[in-house]
């Protein structure tokens, strides 16, 4: 029988999380890269097929070792079966979509992206939360995270150029969506950190990652992003319970700080807020845009599209096609539609938009639920996602064959799940031995 702290399996867990980071960095700013080798480097990084090799090297070996942990961290039994019924689903829609919606493409392509979605959902969801410590979770990625973000913030110095791509803020990254995901979670996982380390240099270090991570926020100009960072840390100062004078202090000059502020400022904050969201105004260098406007009609071109497909969907290669031509590096923006509904119909038709209304319903209850726990990280974790929920409803559905996000994401609903349980668990056991002690009175009395 194994552990699961065994180092087999905590050295496979670390280097697929830190995959998660790595396969989208890219280095040209930083080393003379070529920008694409056939197979080896995209984007001067790793390239996609590497990506989901070097995940499938990883993770069956974990899959095996995790078949021989027979004490393993309960996750909610709700949370399980969602995650085999959305498999069923995403399998079946595929097979049917390879016969009669994309039958002139590569039906290898379809069904390996299939495949490849499923195994990040099962190792990234369920083995990865079942054998992990979710306190090692937060400080890892936070450690991860936060080195990205400082090493963002010295390309910005070193090569200013290769720091921006369309007049926004990559840092070492891609693409825009990997350093606003690594910004915002390396703010948010920071907080946890920050509470929960008692040494003075880890403080220093959180404290620094904070304030690099929400500079970066900024510079991305992400608006979505910049107001789940704040959010998450009203949330954390509201939720974290002061055990000293000095922090409930601090709780009570925030909180009193936030007050005189919406008070006296509260009308100019929504007006700036609402210029910002219409395009009125500009968040840090990004150019003012409509962003309301600009995601409706996201939304219109995808629901044009989900119409053409509403039962069986176009697959979770269609956003890669031009034409007949399906690859990994022939995204198109125009056929990912940011909303997560009307995503999940053109990947996979109703069925998977019934199941996406499901999963927002039931992440958002078991969420509020893991508020109440006793470990400080399994409700930054739960912040984190709460924090979430609005970009996750405006973004797309999370069945990459690879993607940051989506393997992220997948981490944090699990360990929610496990949250949930655990807690759950442990008031079920109070109120036994409560039981108990009561019994033990009245037979003694």
């Amino acid at each position: 029988m194994i552990h699961a702290k065994d180092a087999r399996i905590l050295f496979l867990i670390k280097s697929l999380v830190a995959l998660i980071f790595l396969c989208k960095v890219s280095l040209g700013g930083l080393l003379p890269i070529p920008r694409e080798v056939p197979f080896l480097i995209f984007q001067q990084g790793m390239h996609p097929y590497v990506n989901v090799l070097l995940t499938f090297l990883l993770g069956v070996p974990l899959l095996l070792l995790w078949l021989r942990v027979r004490v393993r961290q309960h996750l909610s039994g709700f949370y399980k079966l969602f995650v085999f019924f959305l498999m069923i689903v995403l399998a079946i829609q595929t097979l049917l979509q390879v016969h009669y919606v994309n039958p002139d493409e590569s039906a290898v392509m379809q069904i390996g992206a299939m495949l490849v979605s499923l195994f990040m959902m099962g190792i990234y969801g369920l083995i990865i939360p079942s054998l992990w410590n979710v306190q090692d979770f937060l400080r890892f990625v936070q450690r991860w995270v936060g080195a990205l973000v400082l090493l963002s913030l010295i390309v910005l110095v070193l090569s200013p150029g290769s720091a921006f791509k369309g007049g926004r803020f990559i840092g070492v990254f891609k693409h825009i969506p990997h350093m606003v995901t690594c910004a915002t979670t390396a703010f948010v996982f920071s907080l946890g950190t920050f509470l929960m380390d008692s040494k003075l240099k880890h403080k220093i270090w959180s404290a620094l990652i904070l304030l690099a991570s929400f500079l970066v926020i900024i510079l991305t100009g992400t608006r979505s992003s910049a107001a789940a960072a704040m959010f998450a840390f009203l949330l954390t100062v509201m939720l974290h319970e002061s055990r000293t004078s000095q922090g409930r202090m601090f709780k009570v000059g925030v909180i009193s700080i936030l007050a005189t502020f919406t008070l006296f400022f509260g009308m100019q904050t929504y007006q700036f807020a609402h210029d910002i969201a219409t395009g009125h105004t500009s968040l840090g260098g990004r150019q003012a845009q409509d962003g309301v406007a600009s995601r409706w009609d996201e939304v219109e071109r995808g629901t044009e599209q989900f119409q053409r497909e509403p039962w069986l969907g176009h697959g979770l290669m269609s956003k890669f096609a031009s034409g007949n031509d399906v690859d990994v590096s022939n995204y198109n923006s125009f056929k990912d539609p940011h909303n997560i509904f009307v995503s999940a119909g053109v990947v996979g038709g109703w069925p998977l938009v019934l199941m996406a209304g499901i999963a927002l319903g039931f992440m958002t209850i078991g969420a509020l639920k893991a508020l109440r726990s006793f470990s400080i990280a399994k409700r930054q974790v739960s912040i984190y996602l709460l924090a979430h929920i609005p970009i996750l409803v405006i973004y797309h559905i999370h069945l990459s064959i690879g993607g940051m996000a989506d393997r992220l994401y997948w981490m944090v609903f699990g360990f929610v799940a496990a949250a949930v349980f655990e807690e759950v668990h442990l008031r079920y056991q109070g109120r036994q031995f409560r039981s108990i002690d009561q019994t033990l009175d009245t037979q003694n009395a």
